[in-house]
């Protein structure tokens, strides 16, 4: 038999608690400890409809990256949505863990999974942050122009479209960063990237890194993080095999292009 708990303590030796940020919120939010699971589902955000299609399913856990609860919370009502969230978990006795900072920082984490969705080869650490393990930075299989790479980074990680700004110079090794991690620029630039990878990309972020040499992509916050959700099931599957591991097929990118 197979508890919350149990998957909890597996993911949290896989993505310490103290790898976190000091603001962040993770680990279990919400269930209970000693619930058997028999299936789980795993997503980048726990939505309404992540909810429900866990509770169509059987599960009786979500795993997500991004925090079900991130403020404080003063009540739980149906009149927001997260409150429409823990209601709806509650009434269906589903658990919710989510792993984000820590995910983020974790050998196998947030970012080797963009940096594996890329291909890349010869993966290391961009040395930054305090524990060392915030963002990463590889080799592509061939080099590629700035427009041609941009078209790879949308292709791999199937986002609706790709802000880039072009550095001037063919790319092979690249950076990445999960999400708002356009901080770690000069990491990126100190370990010999001619592009950088990450998500909510601001106006002047482009305009630095283009005078810097550096080709700057913003494939958006959902595809750059959302490959981890695979590495939860997985590793989930793999080392409780008689617990049924799916992905969410109904979670997808607010985000539209026209």
């Amino acid at each position: 038999m197979t508890t919350v708990q149990d998957i909890l303590t597996f993911l949290e030796g896989f993505a310490p608690p103290a790898l976190a940020e000091n603001w962040d919120n993770v680990g279990l939010l919400c269930g209970d400890r000693a619930q058997t699971v028999t299936k789980v589902l795993c997503a980048l955000d726990v939505t309404e409809q992540v909810v429900a299609e866990a509770a169509e399913a059987g599960a009786q856990l979500v795993v997500a990256h991004h925090p079900a609860i991130f403020t404080s919370v003063q009540r739980v009502t149906a009149d927001d949505t997260t409150g429409r969230i823990l209601r709806a978990a509650i009434r269906h006795e589903i658990a919710l863990i989510c792993m984000h900072t820590n995910a983020d920082c974790a050998e196998g984490g947030v970012n080797d999974a963009l940096a594996a969705a890329l291909f890349l080869t010869g993966v290391e650490s961009m040395e930054a942050g305090d524990n060392g393990m915030l963002g990463r930075v590889g080799n592509l299989p061939r080099e590629m122009q700035p427009r041609e790479f941009a078209l790879y980074v949308k292709e791999c990680l199937r986002a609706g479209g790709v802000r880039f700004c072009d550095g001037g110079r063919p790319i092979r090794r690249v950076a990445v960063g999960g999400g708002a991690c356009g901080k770690l620029m000069d990491y990126a630039l100190a370990k010999g990237a001619e592009a950088f990878v990450i998500g909510d990309c601001s106006y002047d972020l482009m305009q630095r890194a283009q005078s810097l040499g550096l080709t700057l992509a913003d494939a958006g916050h959902f595809p750059t993080e959302n490959p981890v959700a695979a590495v939860f099931s997985d590793q989930i599957g793999a080392a409780f095999p008689q617990v049924c591991t799916m992905v969410s097929e109904r979670h997808a990118d607010c985000i539209q292009f026209v």
